[in-house]
Parts: C-alpha cells; sequence; structure tokens
C-alpha cells in the first residue's frame, strides 16, 4: 500500500479516536485535534442546545465536528492526490456520511427493550388523552434522525452536519 494512502487511513482513524475518546460534547484536546486541521468547533451555546435536545449522546465530541476533521483531513489528502491514483481511489472511497453515522450509533446512549415498552406505555397515557386528530410534523435528518431544531433551517443538520434537503 502506497504510504500517502496508510498516512491517509491513519490520520481518519486517529480523527475517530480522539473524537471518541474526548469528554462528552468534546474538550480541549478535542479542540486541540479541531484546531490543527483548522476545522471549527461548536460555540458552547450550540453545544447546550444540542446536549439538551433529544438527540443525545454519552461520550465523545458531537458528529458535526468530527465531520468537519474528516472534511479537513480530505481536504488536505485531495490537495497532494495528484497523479496518485490509490490516493485519489483511497478518498473516493471514503464515504463521510456512513463513517458519521457510524461514529454516531457508537457514542449514542443504549437504550435496551425495556426501556422503550416502559416509556410507551407510560407515555401513551400520560399524553394521549383528549387529542383529537392534530397532526404535527417534524423534518429530521435523513442520516442521523436528528430533529430540525430551528424552524428556518434548511442547510445542514446541526447535530450530524449531513444536508437537510436535497438541492436541484
Amino acid at each position: 500500500m502506497d504510504d500517502t494512502v496508510m498516512n491517509f487511513n491513519s490520520e481518519i482513524e486517529q480523527a475517530f479516536q480522539s473524537a471518541y475518546h474526548a469528554e462528552k460534547g468534546g474538550d480541549a484536546k478535542w479542540k486541540g485535534v479541531m484546531d490543527s486541521y483548522g476545522s471549527e468547533g461548536l460555540s458552547q451555546e450550540m453545544k447546550e442546545k444540542l446536549l439538551n435536545s433529544e438527540m443525545k449522546i454519552v461520550r465523545g465530541a458531537f458528529p458535526i465536528e468530527l465531520r468537519r476533521v474528516y472534511e479537513a483531513i480530505i481536504g488536505k489528502y485531495s490537495a497532494q492526490a495528484g497523479g496518485n491514483q490509490p490516493l485519489q481511489s483511497a478518498i473516493n472511497g471514503f464515504d463521510i456520511e456512513t463513517k458519521v453515522l457510524e461514529y454516531y450509533q457508537k457514542i449514542k446512549p443504549f437504550s435496551g427493550l425495556g426501556d422503550i415498552f416502559k416509556n410507551a406505555s407510560t407515555g401513551t397515557a400520560k399524553y394521549s388523552q383528549g387529542l383529537k386528530g392534530e397532526k404535527q410534523s417534524t423534518y429530521k435528518c435523513k442520516n442521523c434522525g436528528a430533529p430540525r431544531l430551528e424552524e428556518m433551517q434548511y442547510d445542514n443538520c446541526l447535530f450530524c452536519g449531513s444536508k437537510l434537503f436535497e438541492r436541484v
């Protein structure tokens, strides 16, 4: 395997591990990783908003921050690729959507089946009385399932960074 391909894969893995091992919502070490790639982190206000949303995490940095680091790594190696076909293939083969979703699956809280049924039975009795066919719809991210947090949010998911709407 080409050295640059190994370096690319190594940096991707190091970014993943740094994000995964960071404290819940990120820490100073993770911020250092982001700064080293020139990636912008979330504001403290936005972190608080996400931590209090229904998209819970139990550890690690937010998926959108890992996405930004991945994008910086891809940009760095794309500039170096030139005629290096193995490197270009590695870059093109890196599915950022899938990798960010895999990361989210590892940092979200585990909810066993018992919790699901318990929550459903108590929630049905508590919140379903008196409802008369009112319909409410929340637009959710197609990648991670996070709800759109702001009514006028039409660009990217605030949680994982995926595009919320397809552009034609």
